[in-house]
């Protein structure tokens, strides 16, 4: 009776003991429950989780509403390995295309008149509208043509010549340039005059429809028979004149387009896009310069592109498959550090500092930082770092 009594004691300690660890485990757990709450891989303080609208965490979240992100242009995309173009960075140059471009010349020898009003560069000018006229010299006709005449004749022999010159890549692509614009003046010069009496002067009419890009010549100033008093261009398409380092040589025939950023301009345009394709590469280098240029026609992309303006140059030269690569975009700079912006969630961003690897003026190769498969801010990156010092009172969002 005893041992049954004992028996009964200890059984009953037991439950009791169980039951009193069960109670302060579920204690413990709603306790942690409201403090703590796993999602997607980070966890947030949900005790009271409200705060400011631009704000960052104190383990490095930040946090910007929906409908701020849309209002500051954030973007985001999954960032997977995928193909990455190699490049080698220089400069270049914008030119004009032959084509597109015509040299305006005095008819005759006289005084410059610009119709009471000099013109402006960038002014758009229809074809066979006067914008000025020259007054004749006592020349006979006769005497004009012969010395137009004379003067077409010479620049068409240095105008063939320049074009064998160049097949053989012996002169630069702005020297052929050169000797076509002043061929093509004097056959316009002496074309005209055939059938212009030189004693009453001649108008200055555009030979085609586009913008002036050069002027030569001010008002009441003399000009001589032949000699340029402006440029048109109608900058339909242009010429991008890249300058390939010596060192670079051997990689020449792997060229295939071009990134390039213009001086003034913050977007990155690409040759291929552009319809355009390369013309030509130069085959030695000259005592005074340490590159060959590596040229490329164009359409000019709504008329951005002006003509004698510099660009930094990206040259593709081949492809590697299976890269981790951000868009340009997508990277913030802070003390020589870059980093990306990862969305954790509809209103939560990280910021990760990344390796920087090669780059072509439009992506970057990420060497480490994240693994693929994240989903990182590709425009808008700069505002998501502002906001992080930026607090607007009175917003909170709770989950």
């Amino acid at each position: 009776m005893k041992k049954l009594f004992v028996l009964a004691a200890m059984c009953a300690f037991a439950l009791t003991s169980c039951h009193n660890h069960s109670s302060e485990s579920h204690a413990e757990h709603e306790h942690a429950h409201e403090h703590s709450h796993e999602h997607e891989g980070h966890s947030h303080d949900h005790s009271a989780h409200n705060h400011d609208a631009h704000t960052e965490h104190a383990h490095g979240e930040i946090v910007l509403s929906p409908e701020q992100a849309a209002a500051a242009g954030v973007k985001t995309q999954q960032i997977v390995a995928g193909p990455f173009a190699t490049a080698i960075r220089t400069s270049g140059k914008i030119t004009a295309d032959s084509g597109t471009e015509m040299v305006m010349v005095a008819r005759t020898s006289g005084i410059l008149s610009w119709n009471g009003r000099t013109p402006s560069l960038g002014q758009y000018v229809s074809k066979g509208k006067s914008i000025g006229s020259v007054s004749a010299e006592s020349m006979t006709g006769g005497d004009a043509a012969t010395s137009y005449r004379i003067a077409y004749e010479a620049a068409l022999n240095k105008y063939e010549r320049a074009k064998a010159l160049r097949e053989q890549q012996i002169i630069s692509e702005n020297q052929f340039i050169e000797a076509e614009a002043q061929y093509k003046s004097a056959l316009n010069a002496y074309q005209a005059t055939v059938s212009q009496d030189a004693k009453g002067g001649a108008s200055l009419d555009a030979p085609m429809s586009g913008y002036i890009s050069e002027l030569f010549k001010r008002e009441g100033e003399y000009v001589a028979a032949g000699e340029a008093i402006a440029t048109l261009n109608s900058i339909a398409s242009v010429r991008l004149v890249a300058d390939l380092p010596e060192r670079y040589i051997a990689l020449r025939n792997r060229i295939s387009s071009a990134n390039f950023r213009l001086s003034y301009s913050e977007e990155t345009f690409n040759t291929s896009d552009l319809n355009g394709r390369m013309i030509g590469v130069g085959t030695s280098v000259s005592d005074n310069s340490a590159y060959l240029p590596v040229t490329f026609e164009m359409n000019n992309a709504g008329s951005q592109m002006v003509p004698g303006s510099y660009a930094e140059v990206w040259l593709i030269t081949e492809e590697r498959q299976n890269v981790l690569s951000v868009p340009e975009s997508a990277l913030t700079e802070e003390q020589g550090q870059f980093f990306i912006y990862q969305k954790l969630d509809a209103e939560c961003y990280k910021k990760l500092p990344v390796k920087l690897g090669e780059r072509n003026g439009k992506n970057v190769e990420i060497i480490s930082g994240i693994h693929g498969g994240e989903e990182i801010v590709t425009e808008g990156a700069f505002h998501v770092k502002i906001s992080a010092a930026s607090v607007i009172p009175g917003h909170t969002h709770n989950h």
